[in-house]
């Protein structure tokens, strides 16, 4: 009898420990998610100066508004910026006294020259852009971001080819590089005033 007392018993403490150890388990992912859940929207990859919210962003391909190599818009391109931004309710900054609103403006390249060359071209033509675009609203001078990403940020991966090129690859070259090669206008919509 006394045998059956200790093998009842065992199995009784090692499940008691084992329901400790599962309560320690929920309480310990039960504080992650309350950490998580404080942290949530706050890291989007860029700094809380420049925008907690993207309600909209527009994609223009540089090929459509600059010549290759160029940072002067091309009348084609002039017009685009005219038909997206000629309307005024279009870029109404009077918002509200908590937010703010700002276009981020980037500049991106493809790969092909020297990243130094890519940066200043890219960061000519997002100022190209913004200039176009302040055409259409003076008040853009207090709303707006320029940045410039060379070839850092591609929406589109260029693949490497080895060897004599087929006409099949040059064409996927071409249109990948088309791509990265770009102007982006984030819509964002700024916090005026630190949240603890």
């Amino acid at each position: 009898m006394t045998r059956g007392v200790r093998t009842f018993t065992k199995p009784q403490s090692r499940s008691s420990w084992e329901v400790i150890y599962m309560d320690l388990m929920t309480i310990m992912m039960v504080f992650f998610v309350i950490l998580w859940s404080l942290n949530k929207g706050k890291d989007d990859g860029l700094s809380q100066t420049v925008g907690t919210e993207t309600p909209r962003m527009i994609q223009l391909s540089s090929d459509i508004l600059f010549p290759p190599g160029k940072y002067q818009m091309k009348e084609e391109g002039k017009k685009v910026f005219a038909s997206l931004f000629q309307d005024p309710q279009v870029l109404d900054f009077n918002v509200s006294g908590l937010v703010k609103r700002m276009l981020i403006i980037h500049g991106h390249t493809d790969s092909d020259g020297l990243k130094g060359e890519n940066f200043s071209l890219g960061y000519q033509r997002a100022l190209a852009a913004y200039e176009e675009i302040k055409q259409h609203n003076p008040e853009l001078s207090d709303h707006a971001v320029i940045c410039s990403h060379a070839d850092n940020s591609p929406q589109e991966l260029v693949p490497t080819f080895t060897g004599k090129l087929t006409p099949a690859q040059r064409q996927v070259l071409r249109e990948s590089k088309g791509k990265n090669r770009r102007i982006t206008i984030e819509d964002k919509m700024v916090n005026q005033f630190e949240t603890e």
